[in-house]
């Protein structure tokens, strides 16, 4: 669950692994944080691209859950043109990604790990970014995950020369 901070070796960039550190920061007495622990003041220069998700359970049985977006930063209106907050992933202008984001937010929550990765966004704005994300737990009782904060970070594919980025990237 909490042990170990393996996973920070594995962030590329500086700005994850600061909101990574914010987030362990958090994590008390082996217990994950609530939404309320995340203050935006502490966040604030990582906030315009922070989200926090929730799972909405399948509205009928053998359904998939979704995600909904119950906070979302002002830069993420660069790669949709649109507001997010309070919308679900599937409403998402992401085409074939909605798949990749229902299998990274699931294994958040069913493994209980954080996890980062790299991705291309797959929105009209944003073909020639590279998404640079990691989604950490939530959790209302210490326990049980019923939440994701996320931190993503876009840059050009032409200003990311050691890391190419593939669809299916992800990293626990």
């Amino acid at each position: 669950m909490l042990s170990g901070n393996a996973l920070r070796h594995q962030i590329i960039l500086p700005q994850q692994q600061k909101f990574y550190d914010y987030w362990r920061s958090k994590c008390r007495a082996g217990k994950f944080p609530s939404r309320e622990d995340i203050l935006p003041e502490e966040i604030h220069q990582q906030l315009p691209m922070t989200t926090i998700m929730e799972r909405v359970p399948a509205a009928t049985e053998g359904g998939q859950a979704r995600y909904k977006h119950r906070l979302a930063g002002t830069g993420f209106w660069n790669l949709y043109d649109q507001e997010i907050q309070g919308r679900h992933v599937d409403e998402l202008p992401i085409g074939c990604r909605v798949d990749y984001w229902h299998k990274v937010l699931d294994q958040v929550i069913e493994t209980r790990k954080p996890l980062v990765g790299v991705t291309r966004p797959n929105t009209p704005n944003g073909s020639h970014l590279a998404q640079f994300w990691v989604r950490l737990p939530l959790s209302e009782n210490g326990t049980d995950i019923n939440m994701i904060l996320g931190y993503d970070h876009l840059a050009k594919m032409s200003d990311v020369p050691l890391v190419k980025p593939q669809p299916e990237k992800i990293y626990a």
